[in-house]
């Protein structure tokens, strides 16, 4: 076996015939006092691949090292670095996973929402989609009456052309235009429910990746993670052991208004002092900053 790149932790096994089998590697490390010395594994790295250095360019590797304490005990560490393909004197040093993590953690916690505000917020999303249901309905009624005009269009053509009232080339010029303009309405009326269904499951999906994201981040496994760190954004660089994100827009939204409700949290936490609950939802539908971040959300057009 081989492992290419070097330090990349991805083994391969050569086509050529082996000199000796596994089998007799083994017997062969045991007789000169190895045992216990494996053969390469392939181990699985959460962020390889996602990550690509902030001088060069490079993807971002990692790799396991074991340090053994002469009392015994047995450390395991994950580092992540460059792994140097565009340009062989990057000076970029490498980062141990648990600092890259905490770096992750502290990105996800400046957008995770309290769960009162994740009620609140889910609630507004289904107020607002009442709200727009009977322009979308007006919409695709128009949408719909166009195209039963395009439609009748279309066969009248036809008769035209059946009883000689116009000629081929003028027959095959209009019914050209009328099967464009056909396939546009269809698309429309096609698209137009489907856009907002999308863009309320997106909404739903983006309040409960901010409300959970970190919880768990912090308690997954390799692929949760991986999945969330894709999900937060793109263009991700590590640059002087710093990770740097372009995180996705309508997390960005979600980022000021997350801001803001901690504000709100925190502020009524210290004026609390025994006194009952306060009622998040009105609290949440005055605040003038919460109320602009929710202006600014992405609604669907049309």
């Amino acid at each position: 076996m081989f492992e290419f790149p070097k330090g990349s932790g991805n083994w391969y096994k050569g086509k050529h015939e082996p000199m000796v089998t596994e089998e007799e590697y083994d017997r062969v490390q045991i007789l000169l006092g190895r045992k216990g010395n494996p053969r390469p594994k392939t181990h699985i790295f959460a962020f390889r691949g996602l990550i690509r250095c902030g001088e060069c360019g490079a993807l971002i590797t990692a790799e396991e090292k074991i340090k053994k304490q002469k009392n015994g005990n047995v450390h395991r560490y994950v580092y992540y670095h460059c792994t140097k393909r565009k340009n062989p004197n990057c000076s970029q040093k490498c980062i141990e996973e648990k600092e890259l993590e905490k770096q992750i953690i502290e990105i996800l916690e400046r957008i995770t929402i309290p769960p009162e505000f994740h009620q609140w917020a889910l609630k507004w999303l289904k107020k607002e989609n009442e709200k727009e249901a009977e322009d979308r309905n007006r919409i695709l009624a128009n949408l719909q009456k166009e195209y039963e005009k395009c439609v009748k269009k279309i066969d009248a053509l036809i008769d035209m052309r059946a009883s000689g009232e116009i000629n081929e080339e003028e027959f095959l010029r209009k019914k050209s235009e009328l099967l464009k303009e056909k396939l546009r309405l269809q698309e429309l009326l096609r698209d137009a429910d489907n856009r907002v269904n999308k863009w309320i499951e997106r909404a739903e999906g983006l309040f409960n990746f901010a409300k959970d994201a970190k919880r768990k981040f912090e308690t997954g496994t390799l692929e949760e993670k991986r999945e969330i760190l894709a999900c937060l954004g793109s263009n991700l660089l590590l640059k002087d052991k710093k990770l740097l994100i372009s995180i996705e827009k309508p997390l960005l939204l979600i980022k000021d208004v997350a801001s803001e409700v901690k504000a709100i949290h925190n502020r009524l936490e210290l004026a609390k002092k025994g006194k009952n609950e306060f009622n998040f939802e009105e609290i949440y539908s005055k605040s003038p900053a919460v109320l602009r971040g929710w202006d600014s959300n992405p609604r669907p057009a049309g």
